[in-house]
């Protein structure tokens, strides 16, 4: 441990340019201690998005579960008889949205545009189904779900889809933080 004999000799033979640098370390410090409580608050404010959700679409027979992170990556897992899909991703927030990107799936699996689940089987068969790399088989009718830069914002206690899907009119993507009853 220094002395308070030795710091105020080290402060006698330091030049007064020397004190204002320190003087300046001191304010650079503290303020990146104010930019470090605004992150904290942002970190509160991510919290109304930070939990699990649940889809709110009572026409359609399907269930969905969207789990936003603390760690900033979101998890998607639904069905509907014998389909099933998923997604992950992370998200990030501008203002008051939370913008949802799912991450490149590394094996062969098929993918579905978010929010489409008002596809017929005719347009799929029409269309045909997308795979992740280019030729594969995937061994498995499981979905992958793509989102790109799907916004979404709070409205009470519902987190709802900014881009609803024209072809589903009549449909609207929210979540819940209340399970629907089957």
């Amino acid at each position: 441990m220094v002395s308070l004999e030795t710091l105020a000799k080290i402060f006698r033979t330091m030049k007064s340019k020397n004190i204002l640098h320190i003087i300046l370390l001191i304010i650079c410090v503290s303020s990146c201690n104010k930019f470090k409580q605004k992150e904290q608050l942002n970190e509160n404010k991510n919290s109304e998005f930070v939990k699990i959700w649940f889809d709110t679409i009572k026409e359609v027979p399907f269930t969905e579960k969207l789990e936003i992170k603390q760690n900033r990556t979101f998890k998607l897992i639904g069905g509907a008889c014998t389909a099933r899909w998923w997604s992950e991703g992370s998200w990030n927030l501008k203002n008051d949205t939370i913008i949802l990107n799912s991450f490149k799936p590394k094996r062969c699996v098929y993918l579905t545009e978010y929010a489409a689940m008002c596809r017929t089987i005719e347009e799929i068969r029409k269309n045909g189904r997308d795979v992740s790399i280019k030729d594969c088989t995937p061994d498995s009718d499981d979905n992958y779900e793509i989102f790109i830069n799907e916004k979404f914002y709070l409205r009470n206690d519902t987190l709802i889809h900014v881009k609803q899907n024209k072809k589903c009119e009549g449909i609207e993507v929210a979540y819940s933080i209340k399970e629907k009853i089957r």
